[in-house]
């Protein structure tokens, strides 16, 4: 239902060419957190899967990060590259468009002091904690087997 509402609002987007009312995204968005919270409750659930996939691929960010700090050669103290670094050398369009959007939805503040301050972390550690959060909640969940009559 997610995924159809959303297709529906692109469709209308698209054909109209301009932005139709946000009741379909919101429609979107609510299948969508009500699918994640069926999902986490459920313990043999497809989230749980593409969770742990999430934390394969963090981890392997994480790997190729810290391969590219260790890597590179040091001069006047430089320390670990951070995400907003990376970001900007290889995508510097997605940056100032992501500070646009950012800066319109949520106002300055929201880009300047609250996600530069999260995105000047160094790669590395951010990969590693969304790793680590992922394979957490991806975690299967212990069946516990309870006989109370069994003689």
């Amino acid at each position: 239902m997610a995924a159809a509402s959303a297709a529906v609002y692109c469709w209308l987007w698209y054909t109209s060419g301009e932005q139709p009312t946000a009741w379909l995204l919101r429609v979107a968005a609510a299948a969508l957190l009500i699918a994640l919270v069926a999902g986490f409750v459920n313990p043999e659930s497809r989230p749980r899967l593409m969770l742990r996939f999430l934390a394969a691929l963090f981890a392997l960010f994480t790997l190729i990060s810290f391969a590219a700090d260790v890597s590179r050669p040091r001069s006047d103290g430089e320390g670990a590259i951070s995400l907003l670094q990376h970001l900007h050398n290889l995508a510097p369009a997605f940056v100032s468009a992501l500070e646009r959007t950012v800066s319109r939805i949520t106002g300055p503040v929201g880009w300047d002091p609250v996600l530069t301050s999260v995105l000047s972390l160094p790669a590395t550690m951010i990969f590693l904690l969304l790793a680590i959060a992922c394979g957490f909640l991806g975690r299967p969940r212990r069946r516990i087997r309870i006989f109370a009559n069994d003689y």
